[in-house]
C-alpha cells in the first residue's frame, strides 16, 4: 500500500516471523530489544493514542486501504487505517518553507514517524476527533486555497509565500490525501476490481483533508493545501468536497514542463505506465495508444496533457480558479497583488504590506525545494539564470501530445 512508513514494516515482519516460530517446532526466537534495534523508546508509549490525536499530539501521516474499502456494499468505507505520529506541521511557518516543501519532509525530522508511527481505524478517528471537537468548541480553520498544479510550475513558490504568514496552516502534498484521491484507481489497477464506490471515496477524501487541516491554535484563521501534480487528475472530486475554496492552478512552457518531469529522479510520470489515473487510461483507449509501448518522453508528455485538459475544463465549466503562468509569477507584485488577494489574505497584506512583499520577494529569490541541496540549506535562485536543456525527444513528445496546452500558452 502506498505511502506506508518502511521502517514501520520491517519492525513488524519481525515481529510476525517470530511469531510464527514460537508457532512451529522450531524453537522460540528471542524478539529483540527496542535498543538491540536500534529504536528509541516511545516517549509517549504511556498514553492513549486518540487522545494523543485528539489534543492535537500526533498528526495524520498516511493512510491504507484494501480492495474492498469502498465497495458499493458498504454503508461507509471499511478497513481503512491511518497512521498517525508526532511531528510538527507547521514546521514550513516556523522554519524556512523551502526546507520543507511536502509533509513528507516535515515527517523526516521526526524521530517518532520513523519508529513509533501509530495505526488506527481512520473512522474510529474521525468519529472520535469529531466528538471532541464539538465538545470543547474546537473550530478548525476553513480551507482557503487549493494550490493545483502541472508539476514544476510555480505552485510551491507560492505554496511557501502563503506559509509566511502568522494566520496560515498550509499542508504541501500530504500522502494521505493523494492517497485518497487515487484510491479507485489504485484499487481498479493493482486489483482489478470496479466494485469502488465513488460516494465511500470521496467520504474518505472529506475525513483526511479535514484531519490534515485541522488546528486547536485560533490564531490560525485560514488553511490552504498544495496537492501534487498526479491530484490535478482528480481537482472535481477535491471541488465537489470544497465548493467555496478559491483555487489556482499553475502550469509553464510544455516543452520546459515535460524536460524537468523526465530529468532522472524526477520522472515519477512513468510509473503512471502501470499506475494511470482513470482519465490518462480512457485517453489512451480513445487514442489508440498502448501505454507499455510508450517511450518515457511520450507517456510522460500524455500524462501532462491530461492534467492540463483536466484543470481547464475544471476553469471553463465552473468558470472559477485562476489559472496561474509561470512567467507571470516572476513579474514584480504579482503574488502580492494578485494571487494572495485571490486566495483570501488582502487583510493581512493591508495590514503590513512591507513585511508581506519582503516575504515574497525572500521567497520569489529561494529555491522552492532544497531538497537534496548539500546540508539542507536554503538556495538562493534567479528564474531568469536556469538553463534547461530540452532534448528533441522532449521537443517531439510535446508538440505531438501538449498541443492544447502550447496553444493555450500562446493565447
Amino acid at each position: 500500500m502506498p505511502s506506508t512508513q518502511r521502517s514501520r514494516f520491517l519492525l513488524a515482519a519481525g515481529f510476525l516471523a517470530a511469531a510464527a516460530a514460537e508457532a512451529s517446532d522450531e524453537p522460540p526466537i528471542d524478539i529483540p530489544s527496542d535498543t538491540e534495534l536500534q529504536f528509541s523508546a516511545d516517549p509517549y508509549a504511556d498514553q492513549d493514542k486518540l487522545d494523543m490525536i485528539k489534543s492535537g499530539i500526533a498528526h495524520l501521516a498516511a493512510i491504507r486501504y484494501e480492495a474492498s474499502s469502498f465497495s458499493s456494499e458498504n454503508t461507509g468505507y471499511t478497513g481503512v487505517y491511518g497512521d498517525f505520529c508526532v511531528y510538527d506541521a507547521r514546521l514550513n511557518y516556523v522554519e524556512d518553507p523551502s526546507l520543507y516543501p511536502t509533509i513528507d519532509d516535515m515527517m523526516l525530522t521526526s524521530d517518532h514517524c520513523g519508529e513509533h508511527t501509530y495505526t488506527l481505524p481512520l473512522a474510529e478517528v474521525v468519529a472520535a476527533v469529531s466528538s471532541h471537537d464539538i465538545n470543547v468548541g474546537q473550530t478548525n480553520p476553513p480551507v482557503d486555497g487549493l494550490l493545483f498544479h502541472l508539476g514544476h510550475s510555480g505552485a510551491g513558490v507560492v505554496s511557501n509565500a502563503l506559509a509566511t504568514f502568522e494566520t496560515t496552516l498550509v499542508v504541501p502534498e500530504h500522502p494521505a490525501i493523494t492517497d485518497a484521491l487515487f484510491a479507485c484507481d489504485y484499487i481498479h489497477n493493482r486489483h482489478e476490481s470496479a466494485d469502488c464506490s465513488s460516494s465511500l471515496q470521496k467520504k474518505l477524501v472529506e475525513d483526511v483533508i479535514n484531519l490534515a487541516t485541522r488546528s486547536s491554535d485560533a490564531s490560525i484563521t485560514h488553511a490552504y493545501i498544495k496537492f501534487n501534480a498526479d491530484s490535478t487528475a482528480y481537482i472535481s472530486m477535491v471541488r465537489d468536497i470544497l465548493p467555496h475554496a478559491p483555487w489556482t492552478f499553475h502550469y509553464r512552457d510544455s516543452d520546459t514542463t515535460l524536460a524537468k518531469s523526465t530529468q532522472a529522479n524526477r520522472n515519477s510520470c512513468v510509473f503512471k505506465r502501470r499506475q494511470p489515473s482513470s482519465f490518462l487510461a480512457q485517453k489512451a483507449i480513445l487514442l489508440g495508444i498502448d501505454l507499455d509501448g510508450m517511450s518515457q518522453e511520450d507517456l510522460c508528455a500524455l500524462y501532462l496533457s491530461t492534467l492540463f485538459e483536466v484543470a481547464i475544463n475544471e476553469y471553463e465549466n465552473s468558470e472559477t480558479g485562476m489559472l496561474v503562468s509561470y512567467a507571470q509569477l516572476v513579474e514584480a507584485g504579482y503574488i502580492t497583488d494578485v494571487v494572495l488577494p485571490f486566495l483570501g489574505l488582502q487583510a493581512e497584506i493591508d495590514a503590513d504590506p512591507a513585511m508581506v512583499s519582503a516575504n515574497v520577494e525572500t521567497t520569489l529569490t529561494t529555491k522552492s525545494n532544497t531538497r537534496g541541496v548539500p546540508g539542507n540549506k536554503v538556495q538562493h535562485w534567479n528564474a531568469n539564470d536556469e538553463v534547461i536543456h530540452i532534448s528533441d525527444k522532449v521537443r517531439a513528445a510535446s508538440a505531438l501530445f501538449l498541443g492544447n496546452a502550447k496553444a493555450f500558452e500562446r493565447m
